[in-house]
């Protein structure tokens, strides 16, 4: 068994599922180096900085289920990074409805939310990963585009700019589905089933309107066919204390963000300001500042129906929501069981 500070691990993703994997190892000795394409970390638990505020523009909230991670939003609660949040919920009618003898994922996730306690991120969605960031390197807007073997037990990483890092006796891949497939098809033809996963897009609006939007609630689900989700995207104020300039963040359906993917975004901002007027029944007040983002792989509607997959003699690992479903916690549970899975991989 190689001693844990000898082992040197890469994780590809900064997002729940691998600061979670990252965390796990790290605690237990070994040497991590996270890299991140992007700018910031927590991957579809983002938020947007604007001069007045941030958007909430991925993920909107958490639910727990599984115990872990029940415990894990305790500990982010006490460290500050989660808050139980308690929307003024309007539930829409155009939810996906029962498909023969089973309801749909979606409809069974709105049938539970209200057994569930919601949290968000405090102050803000990203947040809510403040736990899991240790002492460990972090590369940020590192694109890595290739592993390859060098040697029966280790693998170098290639990013986007001829970048050459390691070598790591492991690897953990934690992107999107069709990003993890395009990394690891070439290595083997163990990780052909990450074709098979089916992630939806999703159009997200971040308005701000010059005074509050004039509803009775702050959260819309389903509302419409255009709409999945649209809420107020500042937290703890009640309908007589709303701060201006007023955020709302709008999610497009998955169905309508297909038939939209490549849309101008000012046409996507112009239809589902649209359809929000419609279904609120109010008129629109004056728009203060208005934004779009296009997540292309949002969320999972075919997972790969087990916690990671793995190859490689067990070192390069497949993880992410994307294995188990469309949840932040299959992310948090996904990483876990990936890191679970290297160490027993290393000491075999």
């Amino acid at each position: 068994m190689p001693r844990m500070s000898n082992v040197n691990i890469a994780i590809i993703g900064a997002g729940m599922a691998g600061l979670k994997a990252a965390s796990t190892l790290h605690r237990i000795g070994m040497n991590v180096t996270v890299f991140e394409k992007s700018r910031g970390l927590g991957g579809r638990l983002a938020s947007r900085r604007t001069d007045f505020g941030h958007f909430n523009h991925g993920a909107q909230y958490v639910t727990a289920r599984d115990p872990g991670f029940n415990a894990f939003l305790q500990e982010a609660t006490e460290f500050n990074a989660a808050q139980n949040w308690s929307p003024n919920l309007h539930r829409g009618t155009s939810a996906p409805a029962q498909s023969g003898a089973a309801l749909s994922p979606i409809a069974r996730h709105v049938g539970n939310l209200a057994e569930e306690p919601w949290y968000q991120g405090a102050p803000q969605m990203n947040k809510l990963i403040r736990p899991l960031v240790d002492t460990f390197p972090i590369q940020k807007q590192h694109r890595i585009v290739g592993i390859e073997p060098n040697g029966p037990r280790s693998f170098m990483l290639h990013d986007d700019l001829d970048g050459t890092y390691g070598p790591f006796d492991g690897v953990i891949v934690t992107a999107p589905a069709p990003q993890t497939a395009d990394l690891l098809r070439p290595l083997a033809p163990r990780y052909a089933p990450i074709d098979e996963v089916v992630m939806a897009p999703c159009w997200a609006v971040m308005a701000a309107f010059e005074s509050p939007l004039p509803t009775g609630f702050d959260a819309m689900l389903y509302p419409s066919p255009e709409i999945s989700w649209a809420a107020r995207s500042s937290q703890n104020e009640d309908m007589f204390h709303r701060r201006t300039p007023d955020p709302w963040v709008l999610h497009a359906s998955p169905e309508w963000s297909r038939a939209h993917l490549e849309e101008d975004k000012d046409r996507v901002i112009e239809k589902l300001l649209a359809a929000l007027r419609d279904v609120s029944g109010v008129k629109l007040p004056e728009l203060h500042s208005v934004q779009a983002h296009r997540w292309r792989y949002a969320r999972t509607e075919l997972p790969l129906g087990k916690s990671h997959l793995n190859g490689m003699n067990g070192r390069v690992i497949a993880a992410g929501d994307w294995c188990l479903g469309a949840r932040v916690e299959a992310a948090w549970r996904s990483g876990r069981t990936a890191a679970h899975a290297m160490v027993e991989a290393l000491i075999g």
